[in-house]
């Protein structure tokens, strides 16, 4: 990442890669939850008893259940667009980057029993950026993370010795 261009382009390319991951979660998920429902449903329906409302009703939330996280999560994808080119644009002002964490974060994961299947990794950078103190979370990808978090502190840091003296010490 050499540029405000390439990094805009780099965190647009993973956007649509974590989309994608999302989507790819939600199928996986959706598929497990009707296995899961179909081993039950099996079952229940062996016997010859009459079944309940409330078992029913269950019976569906097992089914749309697995669908609400992952909507919730495609609605804030959608919005990220916006959220990465107002992120470029406040650092082509010249704005600073403060707490910058990065993290990884799964799309699904499985607890069994004894272990946990963790699937769809993807790194965070999560920032406060400038004197408005808005927040950001972009998606990265693991060999993006150093260049990443050395492009923000090269443009910070030539921001502030450029534009504001008061930063300085020696003007305090």
């Amino acid at each position: 990442m050499n540029s405000l261009q390439d990094l805009k382009a780099t965190l647009t390319a993973i956007h649509e890669k974590d989309k994608k991951q999302i989507f790819q979660a939600l199928i996986t998920a959706e598929i497990l939850a009707l296995l899961l429902l179909a081993v039950v449903l099996t079952s229940v329906l062996k016997s010859s008893a009459a079944i309940p409302p409330l078992l029913i009703a269950m019976f569906c939330l097992i089914g749309i259940g697995p669908v609400i996280p992952y909507a919730i999560m495609l609605f804030q994808a959608n919005n990220r667009q916006q959220k990465i080119d107002e992120f470029v644009e406040c650092l082509r002002k010249g704005e600073t980057v403060n707490n910058l964490n990065t993290y990884t974060d799964y799309k699904l994961i499985l607890p069994l029993r004894i272990i946990r299947i963790r699937l769809f990794p993807m790194e965070y950078a999560h920032m406060v950026v400038g004197p408005g103190r808005k927040s950001y979370k972009l998606p990265l990808s693991e060999e993006n993370v150093q260049p990443f978090r050395a492009f923000v502190s090269r443009t910070g840091a030539s921001a502030v010795a450029g534009g504001n003296p008061s930063a300085n010490w020696s003007a305090n």
